[in-house]
């Protein structure tokens, strides 16, 4: 019988996740509307945006253990994560303005504008990273079940996509519709709109989450660490890395990441150069991502308690990677063109627009299993550190995850600068070649998906179970008897 352990209600788990909304609107508009916003509308070349974004992220990867050390180890009256909460959030919100409010003296020249770039997005990545290691580590000590560590990561799946919906989904119709004359995406002021609105929204919910959650701040002045400074973090990093349980996890979420950056940062180019989408078309497709990205969160406990944890995230990866393979089957060769007709009753149903939305939600739906599952494993394999060694680690383990997912992000954010450069993909213009574009759905519906599936060669190795762990904590009460 497994020993109690520590859980949470639905309304704290609820309550908690609001915090999502400002990562989600912060993150999510950034993949998908800053390489739009630098090269339709200010002119700058895919690729030396792909090597500013992907710079970021790559320095963002190297931040992130660090703030987990920072975080484990701060003796505070106000806790160990609530500091950072609070002020990484908020200058997460000011940094975000800065990405897409470009002062004019940075747009007379490329050089200008790609330094200007890669530094705001090095400022808004760490602010990030202070706001988002702590907030993921206080989700981790929340819930301790290991059913509940998933049912959480759930419920900050669902918020997210919410978010997703309301704001860059939904930003589609609000912000970027089509006139006869213009293009929406290449219109600077509507980024200028979105930016705004997101920044307002996102400060709120981190206000909100700081104070809701206050009662969960706990005094950290006495608590044991293993040192906070360089020697300390080196050794800490290593112990983690070094750690057979998660290293498999690691791995996985490398590849998997790699794969889903690729997808996402491409569909977008889809949306507007393959299917040739209206504004408000594209905010049902993007918005069907997201609906069924929250499919998939609230799917991942039921089948986490089913096929157990290492399942259910097999079970998400074949999925995904299975509906981006039917669409190039049907458009690639020509099978379904954008735009096709089925005439019914005398009634034209956009069919190819239908299928392209289902198996494109499909997609996410897999990929959306798999996040809220592989966070939950890190809690584990942190507690079980924690049995081992005595010492919480929640923000470090929680740290060297996002480190792999965001080192993946780097490096699929960089291919996808360079692949667009590659195909002859041209900034600025409105009409691409028909080459051009069957290239990019090849990469979107093949090469993405295809090295998401790499990853179930690696995630097979995983070794935690419900069984391993109720195991060591029953071991763990024997001992203290």
């Amino acid at each position: 019988m497994e020993p109690q352990t520590r859980s949470c209600s639905n309304l704290r788990m609820g309550i908690y996740s609001i915090g999502e909304i400002a990562n989600t609107l912060v993150e999510g508009s950034l993949g998908g509307f800053a390489m739009l916003y630098y090269t339709d509308a200010l002119g700058l070349k895919p690729s030396a945006v792909g090597v500013a974004i992907s710079l970021a992220i790559f320095w963002y990867s190297f931040t992130i253990p660090v703030m987990g050390h920072i975080s484990d180890n701060t003796r505070s009256r106000f806790g160990r994560r609530h500091p950072y909460i609070l002020f990484g959030g908020l200058a997460m919100v000011a940094s975000f303005i800065l990405i897409w409010f470009v002062p004019n003296g940075f747009k007379s020249n490329v050089e200008s504008l790609f330094f200007y770039l890669l530094v705001v997005n090095v400022i808004l990545k760490t602010s990030v990273t202070m706001f988002g290691v702590p907030f993921t580590a206080l989700g981790f000590e929340l819930c301790a079940d290991y059913e509940g560590r998933v049912k959480l990561q759930s419920f900050r799946g669902i918020m997210g996509t919410v978010a997703n919906l309301c704001g860059p989904a939904l930003a589609w119709t609000i912000f970027f519709s089509n006139n006869e004359t213009t293009r929406a995406t290449s219109v600077q002021s509507n980024y200028l709109r979105m930016g705004a609105s997101f920044a307002i929204v996102a400060f709120i919910s981190i206000l909100v989450v700081v104070i809701a959650t206050r009662r969960h701040i706990k005094d950290s002045r006495n608590i044991i660490i293993e040192g906070n400074n360089i020697s300390g973090f080196f050794r800490n990093m290593k112990e983690i890395i070094s750690d057979f349980y998660p290293r498999y996890v690691f791995a996985c979420i490398f590849v998997m990441g790699l794969g889903i950056t690729l997808v996402s940062s491409l569909q977008m180019y889809l949306y507007e150069h393959f299917m040739k989408l209206s504004g408000f078309e594209k905010t049902i497709a993007h918005g069907g991502t997201m609906v069924g990205c929250g499919i998939g969160t609230i799917l991942a406990s039921s089948l986490a308690r089913k096929f157990d944890k290492k399942g259910a995230v097999c079970f998400g990866v074949i999925l995904s990677v299975c509906c981006n393979l039917i669409l190039a089957a049907l458009f690639l060769p020509g099978i379904l063109k954008p735009g096709q007709l089925l005439a019914v009753g005398g009634i034209n149903i956009p069919f190819t627009y239908i299928i392209f939305v289902i198996f494109h939600s499909l997609y996410w739906l897999g990929n959306g299993i798999m996040f809220p599952i592989t966070a939950s494993m890190m809690a584990d394999v942190s507690e079980i550190n924690e049995i081992k060694t005595g010492i919480n680690k929640d923000g470090a383990y929680s740290s060297v995850f996002s480190f792999a997912g965001t080192c993946a992000a780097s490096v699929g954010t960089f291919i996808c600068g360079y692949s667009l450069t590659l195909v002859g993909f041209e900034a600025g213009k409105a009409v691409q070649s028909p080459e051009v574009v069957w290239k990019l759905c090849a990469l979107t519906f093949i090469v993405g998906p295809i090295i998401s599936l790499l990853s179930l060669g690696l995630i097979r190795y995983y070794p935690v179970t419900k069984e391993l762990l109720s195991k060591l904590r029953s071991d763990k009460i024997q001992n203290a008897d």
